[in-house]
């Protein structure tokens, strides 16, 4: 028994040999067990296939607003943003009334 242990060690390359001692082997084994099979399909889900299935966000088939309008919309309205809250507060300080003269 002890001559065929050194017989298997001595089939090894020493490259395998040295990963073998340093490198541990695996003690985790319940984490395997619970995310093999069906279960990770439980708890993760099964992703859906298909154009436009990988966005965050629904580009087809929106009910209330279009994806154009939203896109266009909140564009437009953070590029308006702060040249409207410049003269909102241009106009509170009082720099943009005309002057009587």
């Amino acid at each position: 028994m002890f001559s065929r242990s050194l017989l298997q060690r001595c089939a090894r390359s020493p490259a395998q040999q040295l990963t073998q001692m340093m490198v541990p082997k695996r003690s985790f084994q319940r984490s395997a067990m619970l995310l093999s099979g069906n279960l990770s399909e439980k708890i993760y889900g099964v992703p859906q296939e298909g154009v436009y299935s990988n966005l965050p966000f629904k580009v087809k088939n929106r009910k209330f607003i279009p994806f154009a309008v939203w896109y266009w919309g909140v564009l437009g309205f953070f590029f308006a943003f702060p040249f409207l809250s410049t003269a909102w507060s241009m106009y509170k300080s009082g720099a943009l009334k005309r002057s009587s003269a």
